[in-house]
């Protein structure tokens, strides 16, 4: 079954990239990432410039976690974005045992020439942020 995705919607831009990494679609994943994006990682550490991103995408990717999310906000002035939700991750890993994460994420979005939505920063561990 093809899944359609109308990524000029930010909703729609969110679940073309979680259907990325549920697959294993490492290409398609980083495509949902503008050239200037920042990914930050668990510990805060701000990774700049798409072949850094791949490199966490990669890892996400290889575990093929089925990602969901709700109670999703959404802000849009102009051509930017801010996206939050709240996120649940299931995944196996190579030994068979169970992943189960949950998080908060905060997104900026921005609109390319295309109309796509792209991440400009994807901070999926916002919700620890505040956390010790």
């Amino acid at each position: 079954m093809s899944e359609n995705f109308d990524r000029t919607h930010p909703a729609e831009a969110v679940r073309y990239f979680r259907h990325c990494i549920l697959t294993g679609n490492l290409e398609g994943a980083l495509h949902c990432f503008d050239k200037e994006a920042v990914y930050i990682e668990r510990d805060g550490q701000e990774i700049k410039g798409l072949e850094n991103i791949r490199i966490p995408l990669e890892h996400l990717c290889n575990w093929k976690p089925d990602i969901q999310g709700n109670k999703q906000k959404l802000t849009i002035v102009g051509d930017l974005a801010i996206w939050v939700d709240q996120w649940v991750l299931k995944a196996s890993a190579p030994d068979g045992s169970l992943i189960e994460m949950d998080g908060a994420t905060t997104c900026m979005m921005k609109k390319n020439e295309d109309g796509i939505w792209l991440w400009l920063v994807d901070n999926p561990f916002a919700g620890q942020v505040f956390e010790k």
